[in-house]
């Protein structure tokens, strides 16, 4: 448990340290220029606040992977409403990368849920589904009753991860391709932090994937009857 924590302390301060050392190094360059201009520092504002954006959600996803159940409020979710705002939300991504989203729900389902949380996470796989993705394909998200409980598959038609990558895929700071994850702007936390949302809420998450053809993440919640539900039953 020490090591883990020790080395989940490490990955942290190695990720927070690349854009500190960035807001640093402009900074310094236009100090030490006496010539610089209105437009210099108009520049290096921009960087900045790119730069602060990435420390921000870093920092909400590290805060995010701390928190314990008791942090967890659930109440009566319908999960297709739910997809649907996150399918919303994510179409002026897709449109950017010329990806079709899809969403087939056989079976009006319930799921007793923290909706902020689960959207959070359904949030991170779509994502993911749309930015490793080739131009013109497609993310489909399939939702079924199953095993007394809701059934989410999310399947893109991207680049696929290699079978030897697919047991690190939801470590934290893991990336399949460090580099062009990090240019994406990934710190290796989005499917860490749905694993932790997703058994927060008494379920799994698997993926199965093929290099070249895509990825498909599936989901299992236990379901709950509407007609069985007791309003009052809310919390962890």
């Amino acid at each position: 448990a020490f090591e883990m924590q020790g080395r989940f302390v490490a990955d942290a301060s190695h990720e927070m340290r690349t854009p500190l050392a960035t807001m640093r190094t402009n900074l310094e360059v236009i100090q030490q220029d006496p010539n610089a201009t209105l437009f210099d520092y108009t520049e290096m504002s921009v960087t900045l606040i790119r730069t602060v954006d990435r420390l921000e959600r870093l920092s909400n996803d590290l805060l995010l992977l701390a928190r314990g159940e008791l942090e967890v409020h659930k109440a009566l979710v319908n999960i297709e409403p739910l997809l649907t705002e996150v399918i919303q939300n994510l179409m002026p991504l897709a449109k950017d990368y010329h990806v079709t989203i899809n969403l087939n729900v056989y079976e009006e389902t319930n799921v007793l849920a923290d909706a902020r949380l689960l959207g959070l996470a359904f949030g991170n796989l779509i994502d993911n589904g749309i930015r490793y993705n080739r131009s013109g394909g497609s993310v489909m998200i399939t939702v079924s009753d199953v095993d007394h409980g809701v059934t989410i598959h999310i399947q893109d038609t991207g680049e696929g991860v290699p079978s030897e990558e697919l047991p690190r895929i939801f470590d934290r700071f893991y990336r399949v391709e460090k580099s062009r994850a990090r240019n994406r702007g990934g710190a290796g936390l989005g499917l860490a932090i749905c694993e932790h949302i997703i058994k927060l809420h008494g379920g799994h998450i698997k993926v199965s994937s093929t290099v070249g053809e895509g990825s498909n993440f599936i989901v299992w919640l236990p379901s709950i009857v509407s007609t069985s539900f007791d309003p009052n039953l809310t919390g962890s």
